[in-house]
C-alpha cells in the first residue's frame, strides 16, 4: 500500500480551479471548496424563496439565537475563544478600519505599522494620522531577518507615545510569520493597544485568542479556512469591546461590540453562513494530515528553488505553507519586473505565484495547499530555469 497521502491532484475535482493549470498561490484570494460553495447556493436560494423569512428568522431578531450567531459560535471556539468576542465582517481590511476608526487618537499620538505591513494597512494608517494629527510611525525590518531580530527592533521602536501597534501575524509580501506572542507583551509595556492584523492565519495557524493578549485580532476566513469570499472575523478583548464600534451605524448600534456588527442593513450573509460548511470541509483535510503535507510541499519547494539561486528571505517556519524567496538579479531591480514575471509564468506555463519588488529585490512568493503536488513545483522549478529569470 501506498504511504503517500491522499492529497494533490486527486483532490483537484474537490475545487473548481481551471483544468490544466498550477495555482500556487492559494495565499492571495484562496479558492473555495465545491461543496462549501453549494452550501452557498442551497442558502441563496432559501433566500430568494422567503426573503422576510431568511432575514427576520435568520439574521434579525435581537434577544433570540439565530443561525448567524451559531455560526459565529462554531467559529469562536474554532479560534479558541467566545462567540462574544467575534464579530464578522467582509474582509481583515475591513476589520482593521474599524479599529482604527475606534482608537482615539490626538496631535501627537504615533501608530506603529512595519513595512512589510500590507499596503491597504498602512494607507488607512497615513489616513487615519492625516485626520486626527497623530504620526505614522514605519519600523524597517530589513531583510533576511529572524524573530529574535524582530523582537529587538519592535523594542527598540516601542515609546510612550505609540497608542496602537499594528502587528502581522504572517506578513503579506515576505511571507514571515511574526513572533506575536513574544511581542505582544513587550509592546504593552507603555500602554499601547495591539492590533494583529492575521489575514492569513485562520485555518493556517493554531489560535488561542482569548489568551493570546491582543487588544484586536482580525483575519480572512476565505484564504486557508475555504468559505466563500467576504468572510472575515474581528476579534476584540473584554477591554477592547465597549470601544470598537462598526463601520456603519445602524439598527444594533446600542447592543454594542460585537452584536452592533450584525445586522448593519440588507447584505448577503450566505458567506457568514457558510462558516460551519467550510470548518467542516478544513477539518476533514486536517485530520488526514493535511498540515503535514503541506510543510512537506514548502520543505520540496526550497530544495527545487534554491539551486537556482533563490533565496529565502526568513527561518523556515513549520507551520507556514508560504515561503517567499529573493530572486537573483543581475541588474536593478525595475517596478514592472514583479508583475512581468507573474505574467509570464502564468501565459507560458500556466502557473499562478505571486510576486513583488520589496526592499529593491525581486521575491517570488509561494504557496501549499491540499490540492498542490510536488510535480507542480517541479514545474515552477523549470520554467523559471527555461524562461531565464534567475539572474535575468
Amino acid at each position: 500500500m501506498s504511504s503517500t497521502p491522499p492529497f494533490g491532484a486527486s483532490l483537484r475535482p474537490l475545487w473548481r480551479l481551471e483544468a490544466g493549470a498550477r495555482f500556487l498561490n492559494h495565499g492571495s484570494y484562496g479558492a473555495c471548496p465545491r461543496e462549501v460553495l453549494e452550501t452557498q447556493d442551497r442558502l441563496r436560494l432559501e433566500m430568494e424563496a422567503q426573503p422576510d423569512r431568511f432575514f427576520r428568522q435568520g439574521i434579525v431578531p435581537r434577544d433570540t439565537p439565530t443561525p448567524l450567531r451559531e455560526a459565529i459560535a462554531r467559529l469562536a471556539s474554532f479560534v479558541g475563544s467566545e462567540s462574544e468576542s467575534i464579530a464578522l465582517l467582509e474582509n481583515a481590511t475591513s476589520a482593521v478600519q474599524a479599529v482604527l476608526r475606534s482608537v482615539t487618537l490626538s496631535a501627537g499620538d504615533e501608530i506603529l505599522v512595519n513595512d512589510h505591513t500590507y499596503n491597504a494597512v498602512r494607507r488607512m494608517v497615513e489616513a487615519r494620522c492625516a485626520e486626527t494629527g497623530a504620526v505614522p510611525r514605519v519600523l524597517p525590518l530589513p531583510l533576511p531577518i529572524t524573530p529574535a531580530d524582530i523582537v529587538q527592533r519592535f523594542r527598540d521602536a516601542l515609546t510612550p507615545r505609540v497608542r496602537l501597534v499594528i502587528l502581522d501575524h504572517i506578513t503579506s509580501p515576505t511571507a514571515i510569520v511574526m513572533p506575536v506572542a513574544t511581542l505582544i507583551p513587550e509592546l504593552k509595556r507603555f500602554g499601547a493597544r495591539i492590533l494583529v492584523d492575521g489575514a492569513h492565519a485562520v485555518g493556517h495557524l493554531p489560535l488561542h485568542l482569548s489568551t493570546l493578549g491582543a487588544d484586536w485580532y482580525t483575519s480572512n476566513a476565505h484564504k486557508w479556512l475555504f468559505t466563500p469570499r467576504g468572510t472575515a472575523f474581528l476579534h476584540a478583548s473584554e477591554s477592547a469591546r465597549t470601544m470598537t464600534k462598526p463601520l456603519v451605524v445602524s439598527h444594533y448600534a446600542d447592543l454594542g461590540f460585537p452584536r452592533a456588527f450584525d445586522y448593519v442593513g440588507t447584505r448577503d450573509y450566505t458567506p457568514w453562513l457558510s462558516l460551519p460548511a467550510a470548518m467542516a470541509f478544513h477539518q476533514s483535510l486536517e485530520s488526514r494530515g493535511a498540515a503535514a503535507w503541506r510543510a512537506r510541499l514548502i520543505a520540496h519547494a526550497t530544495r527545487k528553488l534554491e539551486p537556482l539561486g533563490l533565496q529565502p528571505i526568513a527561518p523556515a517556519e513549520p507551520t507556514c505553507a508560504l515561503r517567499s524567496f529573493r530572486m537573483p538579479q543581475r541588474r536593478a531591480v525595475e517596478a514592472g519586473d514583479a508583475e512581468a514575471l507573474t505574467s509570464a509564468l502564468w501565459s507560458g506555463h500556466r502557473i499562478q505565484s505571486m510576486a513583488v519588488v520589496f526592499e529593491g529585490a525581486l521575491l517570488l512568493r509561494v504557496s501549499a495547499q491540499a490540492y498542490v503536488d510536488e510535480e507542480d513545483f517541479d514545474a515552477l522549478a523549470e520554467a523559471l530555469a527555461v524562461d531565464g529569470w534567475p539572474g535575468r
